[in-house]
């Protein structure tokens, strides 16, 4: 979990996830990654006046984000593909002993 969040927290962890998911933008709670190690995140639908997708069906599926610490480092994976990125300037502490753990080589 992110032990600081903020204004800045938010701004890092907005970067992040917009270079690993290839979103333009991306709308973010202030506590997301808070209570929880994992995030995950939706396109957002565009809609005709009527109530129909513009698009038609979504198939795309979600981006699954997992909160990762490696001594005092906090990493964030993108499970859809299974890269990593490095958090800077954020703190963090796991939730389990699953989310303490020390990531691979970061692509």
């Amino acid at each position: 979990m992110l032990t600081q969040p903020g204004a800045a927290s938010s701004q890092e962890l907005r970067r992040v996830i917009m270079e690993l998911s290839g979103f333009s933008s991306v709308m973010l709670a202030e506590d997301d990654l808070t209570r929880s190690s994992e995030l995950v995140i939706e396109r957002r639908h565009q809609y005709r006046p009527n109530g129909d997708l513009i698009q038609g069906r979504d198939l795309e599926l979600p981006q699954r984000f997992r909160l990762l610490q490696s001594g005092a480092q906090c990493w964030l994976l993108h499970l859809n593909s299974g890269q990593q990125r490095l958090l800077q300037g954020l703190s963090c502490k796991p939730v389990t002993a699953s989310s303490s753990v020390i990531p691979s080589k970061p692509e």
